[in-house]
């Protein structure tokens, strides 16, 4: 796997005071030329190390036929030294901070979610709160796609969202 430098540990820039006001606004904000190209070249070898030794919680949501690969598996910091060195090392927990104005930073979860090209499934619409153990507002998930997304498979956020009533978790493969 490739080192990375300590240099790497922070972000690219800093978070802007509009982008702040956006991520409280809207629940959501895109950071662009904000994270390391190191780190999301570190994250595609750990991503390959994971696919090919999946965990106890790795799912297909759709499978290896040629169709293009859904891939899911949690709690990856727990068991794999690349992604614990993610967790602890990268920028993540301080671009986190900076958008929920938070002085201090608890990493306790991770998914990893990984569709090939050609892949039909859609993750279905959810909430991310109703999936975690804790109660609150100052939660953050950080979305960061390896490699570039066009817009019509791209991730899709309801602005404002994050102040709706809770909405009951589905299983992705449901």
């Amino acid at each position: 796997m490739q080192a990375v430098s300590p240099l790497a540990s922070r972000p690219l820039r800093a978070v802007t005071l509009d982008e702040r006001e956006t991520y409280e606004r809207d629940g959501v904000v895109c950071l662009r030329g904000i994270f390391p190209q190191e780190w999301l070249d570190f994250l595609a070898g750990a991503i390959e190390e994971a696919m090919a030794n999946p965990g106890p919680h790795a799912e297909e949501y759709e499978g290896k036929d040629g169709s293009g690969r859904f891939f899911g598996d949690l709690e990856l910091a727990e068991r794999l030294p690349a992604f614990r060195k993610f967790a602890r090392e990268s920028p993540a927990a301080e671009i986190a901070g900076r958008l929920m104005g938070a002085t201090r930073i608890n990493f306790f979860y991770d998914q990893l979610l990984v569709k090939e090209p050609g892949t039909a499934a859609r993750t279905p619409w959810h909430q991310d709160q109703p999936y975690w153990a804790v109660s609150g507002r100052q939660v953050c998930s950080l979305w960061l796609p390896l490699d570039p997304v066009p817009e019509d498979v791209s991730v899709e956020y309801v602005c404002g969202s994050h102040r709706w009533p809770e909405h009951h978790p589905a299983h992705f493969a449901g």
